[in-house]
């Protein structure tokens, strides 16, 4: 009898829910958008011992303020380095990527409010909670991260410009899309989606009859400017990075393996967000009707929803080549507001199926925060694999810099070798050296050979580097002292192998 009351209870707590969502929907938004982002700054800062290795390369690149780098455009690495300036403490970037999500998914509100009503709007916001990309990986911040709220922008604004015809709304489009292409060259299938919706679509056809378009191109140009003499100047260095990480095939039918399987990591990726939808809308799907939100709005918020998947899908089928599946991270912040707008009108049911919603909405919230500090806690329990956030980079730098004062009498200056050891240096050590990337000056810039013979600097050898790589990379340094290995332990729930560290002293050549 009790269990039944409880259950009572509960049914009826979560109708209130329902109701609170139906009758103020701004407000549930304001609440939940500020909570994912207390949660999502708080857990990582608890749990974790060291910044990830995205985190770090953040702060040790940001510092150097290049207007391109060897294999991405600048900007999520200068947003790092200005809270780190506003803030002087390395844990500031935990609240980048969660800053990022909210601001994107803000912007999907602001959307759907101009195309369905605002409690369909809150409900397709709230969906992308269980999308891994905007909040467990959002601890991650990089590129992927600091796009999506550009390209979230991106699609309100030309909407907003589209509809309203506004020098503004057109002026703000160009703007915030030169801004996803600093973020990440991913951009390039968003700005193609836009392009197509423009052309192809009758409604959208008829802005090329205003100085809108032409006003959103002027904008573009004039921001990504300094970003594309870069890369012209480079000989489009960030492209061969990106033919690295995504490589071609060598059978034909990978042709078609590969974008299935790329295809199946994001629908795993977004399957929590599908299945919150599903909550609402899977009963009525076999119910005929008439759609309510037809027309331009729902041909536009499809188009975004589906056009970045698609061109980039496509050019995998062409090329051969697999998409990496955090690609598609800002591909989805649309998906379930299109769903919606296909199947809203249906939901005769609604009004019983909301508290349901609501239900699992807080289960999925509660969750992944949960699934993150049990993966970064209890991973040493069952693997020996080595973490980002297990590694001591404060231990590391202190050692390797006060090995280097000694040997040298001087600051350490410069860092190179192992992308990760060197950044955790550049990042933790009280002297916060310039890191020369993977060793190799070409991708460092900011390195002055002269001043780097004049100050000398301590060099990480890869333990995966192969014997020839390793004799390469002490070569290129000439005087380098080989220093005994480290050997770091990882602060683990329970002992685990030690981190062996092989590095070198390039003492200054005075």
């Amino acid at each position: 009898m009790a269990a039944v009351t409880s259950f009572a209870e509960s049914r009826g707590m979560w109708a209130e829910v329902a109701e609170w969502m139906r009758s103020r929907p701004a407000t549930v938004l304001a609440l939940v958008l500020a909570l994912h982002l207390l949660i999502w700054i708080a857990v990582p800062l608890v749990v974790a011992d060291n910044l990830r290795l995205d985190l770090v390369e953040d702060l040790a690149l940001g510092k150097e303020w290049q207007l391109g780098y060897w294999k991405h455009p600048p900007l999520p690495w200068w947003f790092a380095d200005a809270f780190y300036r506003l803030i002087p403490d390395v844990r500031v970037v935990y609240m980048l990527g969660p800053l990022s999500m909210v601001v994107c998914m803000w912007a999907v509100w602001r959307l759907g409010c101009m195309v369905v009503s605002r409690e369909c709007a809150l409900i397709a916001v709230l969906a992308l909670e269980g999308t891994h990309y905007y909040n467990f990986s959002s601890v991650m911040y990089a590129h992927d991260q600091c796009q999506s709220p550009f390209w979230a922008l991106t699609g309100w604004f030309v909407y907003r410009a589209i509809t309203g015809q506004r020098a503004l709304d057109w002026s703000l489009s160009g703007v915030v899309l030169a801004g996803a292409f600093w973020s990440k060259y991913a951009a390039f299938v968003l700005a193609g989606t836009v392009f197509f919706v423009l052309v192809l679509d009758p409604e959208a056809r008829k802005a090329w009859r205003t100085a809108g378009p032409y006003l959103m191109g002027l904008s573009f140009a004039v921001v990504i400017a300094p970003q594309a003499w870069w890369l012209v100047t480079t000989g489009f260095q960030p492209f061969s990075y990106v033919e690295q990480r995504a490589p071609a095939g060598s059978h034909w039918y990978e042709h078609i393996v590969l974008p299935l399987r790329w295809t199946a990591n994001q629908l795993g990726g977004i399957a929590p967000t599908l299945g919150l939808i599903a909550i609402l809308v899977l009963p009525a799907v076999l119910r005929s009707g008439p759609s309510g939100y037809g027309g331009f709005p729902r041909r536009y918020v499809t188009a975004l929803a589906l056009g970045p998947f698609l061109l980039t899908t496509g050019v995998s089928l062409l090329t051969g080549r697999q998409p990496v599946a955090m690609w598609g991270y800002p591909f989805w912040s649309f998906a379930p507001l299109a769903i919606l707008m296909w199947l809203e009108p249906r939901l005769e049911s609604t009004q019983r199926r909301l508290p349901g919603f609501a239900m699992a909405f807080a289960g999925v919230f509660a969750l992944f925060p949960l699934a993150y500090g049990i993966n970064v806690f209890g991973v040493s329990l069952v693997s020996d694999h080595p973490h980002s956030e297990q590694f001591q980079g404060q231990l590391l730098a202190d050692t390797v810099t006060q090995a280097f004062r000694e040997r040298t009498q001087g600051p350490l200056v410069y860092v190179g070798g192992d992308e990760f050891f060197s950044n955790n240096v550049a990042v933790y050590s009280a002297d916060r050296p310039h890191v020369i990337v993977d060793g190799d000056l070409k991708k460092s810039p900011w390195v002055d050979p002269k001043e780097l013979a004049k100050r000398g600097a301590v060099i990480f050898l890869d333990l995966s580097m192969t014997e020839e790589r390793r004799n390469d990379l002490l070569r290129s340094f000439p005087g380098a002292e080989l220093q005994q290995a480290l050997f770091l332990p990882r602060k683990t729930v329970v002992p685990r192998t030690p981190i062996k560290i092989d590095w070198a002293i390039v003492p200054p050549q005075l």
